[in-house]
């Protein structure tokens, strides 16, 4: 019986084996790949967003090299404090820029976003790093983008 078993076994590890080998792995191209990995943001740019209304199309001028031009799809106020706005750019192939303005309670402004594109393997996260300034960082879409094709 424990031979039966031990053939089982090996059978079984060795279909695994194959159809782990068989997955197709076809890398996502990068599509920032001529841009830095933090570009520094101005508040003053990024608060323009937020007085766009659907349909329009706007420009925000990240640096001198990176300008994002798209359409606004929605901006939606769901709370008094929470704005958020959705751009997105056919000059980046369809690429979303999502973001949101919080208003705290004392009345400071914090933003927070993403530029993502689920069919390129690079995208920004907008943050405000320790000095208070925003920044976009490179991130990688498929950690921030769940593949559920393979669920």
């Amino acid at each position: 019986m424990k031979r039966h078993a031990t053939y089982a076994l090996s059978l079984l590890l060795s279909f695994i084996v194959t159809t782990g080998f068989c997955q197709v792995n076809n890398p996502k191209p990068k599509q920032f790949s001529s841009l830095p990995e933090i570009i520094n943001c101005n508040e003053q740019e990024l608060s323009k967003v937020f007085t766009a209304t659907p349909g329009q199309t706007i420009s925000i001028a990240f640096s001198n090299n990176f300008t994002f031009t798209g359409n606004v799809t929605s901006n939606l106020s769901k709370y008094a404090n929470l704005q958020s706005v959705v751009i997105v750019s056919p000059d980046y192939f369809n690429t979303i820029f999502s973001i949101s303005k919080a208003t705290n309670a004392d009345g400071t402004i914090a933003y927070i976003g993403r530029i993502i594109n689920k069919n390129y393997f690079d995208g920004f996260e907008l943050k405000r790093n320790l000095s208070g300034s925003y920044q976009l960082k490179k991130i990688e879409t498929d950690r921030v983008i769940p593949d559920c094709s393979q669920l």
